[in-house]
């Protein structure tokens, strides 16, 4: 040993290079890891931005196909439209005049969608087409004023006016609609809400060129392309020199195709719509990536080098200059390791002072165990007191002995693993036994524990013996049980010196007293502890424990079961100043029930539910802040509302959250939209100051948040089905006929 320190103190200098120079050489090695992971950063960053630019173009697009059949169904629906179906005869009697009341009505369908060339209605039965601002018969209809490329009249006719009447989606195609060519999206709508009975459809013109428009945003090379698949694979809308891919090669909502023959050696991201079930899939030359890729290597190997260059000489400097030092941090070290050996039995006793107590609980229990140097998965967990209880005649000698038997005690030790037995000093004539055993029963815990307090008493010496009292606790499976076991000791200890008794007491043993009630110090501090915590499982298990031997095992006079009563709201309030204590007056109330109540046990319950309210108040104030930010949320909402200014932005921007967060943090804590709370807002208001006949409409519109009449009565129909003004009337009827 001594050698090896002399060659360690001589030979500082190299012991201290050699990492330095270890790790300039796993530098080097590292550059060639360093490119290939750089190439699989930059190869699923590429893959990332394709897929969020395509996920754009994806929602984009769902958006405006959902406006699409939204403007649809209602035109499908709509009755003025659905009447027309059975007209087999559209130029007599008086249809004429419904035919053209019916394109008036459309009219009435905004279109805001820039998407939306036009939309019209086919009759079969008429054969009649109807749009805003067309009327013609089926064959004028098509060459007039919509002329597929490569379609005849009758190939139109038999797609739109004789084949199954159902909702789909014809491809792009090119098209003269109204003289100008045109690529056209068709997309066909039943009318009503049977398409078997159904005698017309609701066609949608849809311009593809704004579709293009969208998938060139992605191609930003000539070898790159695009396109878009129903749910079927067919292509409805494509740009660039596209391969078709199989839709089985396309599984899961979104991922990646690895460059292929099958995808002419392009880098495909694909993903899919989940409104309905469209593919979009994008195709890019992994030669970008690669790019990117070399320009890394180059920066990277040139920095290792000069990295390389730098370390060597830092390494010698620091070497030179570290190496003067190790021996005076060495001799810190030394002394410093055996410091901390002279404190370790002192940092022992404190864990088991704690540990008897019930001071350690949860997470912190298997970490103090591991500091013993014990498993924690234990099995058998016991503590015993020894005491010598000194009589009127003991000289200073015997005093001596009982330092001996202090000493001989300590060094009983059955055949037991390293671990098992700990001795802690309580006081001067007082030691106590702490058992932790992890691979034996607790029946045979207890008879080796007989075996060695048997062996205690034979080797006192006669004279001490007659004063030597050994009183043992519960032997229970778990270390979180040691408060209760060392509890259970000193209440054993305690019948002894009332009994008078000497030897062996076990807590087992005792008879059931009915004079006194069972909640100990350390059944207290375990509640207060795991009460703090927020963990009412393990407060509900002590709460049961209590009342199972106070009210169930024990005749105890009702006198005796209210002061273990009152004990407990002194726990209770000892916890008053903990964040999530219960107020005084809960407390005084549980006080003046147990005063009372003729049966003290019925309080029990509600000492059990202040503790489960003083548990879910901590649990609840450790969640985090979103139930304080939705509140603010909501007053300012309900301070504001009447202000037309307010939105979505106005109320991010005052809650000083972004409108993205505000948005999806809204609809997350409440299931709605923001604009849909606010409108229901607005409208129940609304509702509440119609009654009142002394404002008028345009009044109660402004005090609602709506910036016109118009808009808070277009409103206010669509939600309620009637005028404001049909409201207020209804309602004073209402009110007219209950009075």
């Amino acid at each position: 040993m001594k050698l090896i320190r002399r060659i360690n103190r001589d030979n500082w200098f190299i012991r201290l290079l050699l990492p330095y120079a270890f790790f300039l050489v796993m530098a080097l090695t590292a550059s060639g890891l360093i490119y290939r992971s750089t190439l699989d950063l930059v190869a699923e960053e590429e893959r990332n931005n394709h897929m969020h630019l395509l996920s754009q173009v994806k929602s984009t697009l769902d958006g405006r196909l959902a406006e699409i059949d939204t403007l649809a169904m209602k035109v499908a629906n709509d009755p003025g439209l659905l009447q027309l179906q059975q007209i087999k005869q559209p130029f007599e009697g008086t249809n004429p005049f419904k035919l053209l009341t019916a394109q008036k009505g459309l009219y009435h369908f905004n279109v805001t969608n820039k998407f939306i060339l036009n939309y019209m209605v086919y009759y079969r039965s008429s054969e009649i087409v109807l749009a805003p601002s067309m009327l013609y018969l089926s064959d004028a209809f098509y060459g007039l004023a919509l002329d597929y490329d490569g379609m005849t009249y009758d190939q139109w006719h038999r797609t739109f006016f004789e084949g199954d009447n159902r909702k789909y989606v014809l491809p792009a195609m090119s098209a003269r609609y109204k003289g100008k060519p045109h690529s056209i999206v068709t997309y066909s709508y039943p009318l009503g809400t049977i398409p078997s009975v159904s005698r017309g459809s609701v066609v949608m013109l849809i311009d593809n060129d704004q579709i293009l428009k969208l998938l060139k945003s992605l191609v930003v090379e000539k070898e790159g392309w695009a396109y878009i698949a129903d749910n079927q694979g067919n292509v409805i809308s494509s740009i660039g020199d596209f391969v078709r891919l199989d839709p089985g090669l396309m599984a899961g909502q979104s991922g990646w195709i690895e460059e292929s023959l099958r995808t002419r050696g392009m880098l495909v991201t694909h993903t899919r719509s989940s409104e309905n079930g469209w593919y979009y899939v994008l195709a890019q030359s992994p030669r970008i990536a690669l790019a990117k890729v070399n320009y890394i290597k180059r920066i990277t190997l040139g920095t290792t080098l000069a990295f390389m260059a730098v370390g060597l000489v830092l390494a010698y400097f620091f070497t030179f200059r570290n190496s003067r030092k190790v021996s005076r941090v060495l001799d810190s070290h030394y002394s410093l390791r055996e410091e901390m050996r002279n404190q370790e039995p002192f940092l022992r006793a404190s864990i088991i002072e704690r540990l008897l107590k019930g001071e350690i609980v949860g997470s912190e229990m298997e970490s103090m165990m591991k500091r013993l140097r014990i498993n924690p998965r234990i099995s058998a967990a016991a503590t015993a007191i020894v005491q010598f209880i000194p009589t009127e005649n003991v000289e200073e000698k015997r005093l001596k002995e009982l330092a001996r038997l202090r000493i001989l005690l300590r060094e009983i030790s059955p055949e037991w693993p390293s671990g098992t037995f700990h001795w802690h000093d309580v006081s001067e004539d007082k030691i106590v036994l702490l058992v932790l055993e992890s691979d034996m029963p607790q029946e045979e815990c207890a008879r080796t524990m007989k075996s060695l307090f048997d062996e205690m008493m034979r080797i006192a010496p006669a004279e001490l013996r007659a004063g030597l009292l050994i009183a043992e606790g519960g032997i229970y499976s778990a270390p979180i049980d040691v408060s209760r076991s060392y509890g259970e000791a000193k209440q054993a200890l305690n019948y002894a010196h009332w009994r008078q008794l000497r030897g062996v007491i076990l807590f087992r043993e005792l008879p059931d007293l009915s004079d006194s009630h069972y909640y100990p110090g350390e059944i207290e501090t375990r509640l207060m502890n795991h009460a703090k915590a927020g963990d009412y499982g393990e407060v509900g298990l002590l709460l049961d424990d209590v009342y199972e031997r106070n009210f169930r095992k024990r005749n105890l006079p009702s006198s005796i079961q209210k002061l273990l009563l009152y004990e407990m709201a002194g726990s209770l309030m000892k916890l008053k100043d903990q964040p999530s204590a219960e107020e005084d007056g809960k407390i005084e109330a549980l006080l003046r029930q147990t005063d009372e109540a003729d049966n003290p046990a019925e309080a029990f319950e509600s000492v059990r539910a202040l503790y489960a309210d003083i548990c879910d108040r901590i649990v609840r104030r450790k969640k985090s802040r979103n139930v304080q930010l939705l509140e603010r949320i909501r007053q300012i909402v309900h301070a504001q509302y009447g202000n037309p200014a307010l939105n979505l932005d106005a109320v991010a921007d005052q809650a000083g959250i972004s409108r993205v967060y505000f948005s999806n943090f809204f609809k997350e804590q409440t299931g709605i939209n923001f604009s849909d709370y606010l409108e229901n807002l607005r409208m129940d208001q609304a509702r509440s100051m119609l009654r009142d006949v002394s404002a008028t409409v345009n009044e109660i519109a402004q005090r609602s948040g709506y910036g016109s009449t118009n808009s808070f009565s277009r409103a206010f129909k669509r939600i309620h089905g009637i005028s404001p003004t049909a409201y207020r009337d209804s309602s004073s009827a209402a009110e007219d006929s209950q009075s």
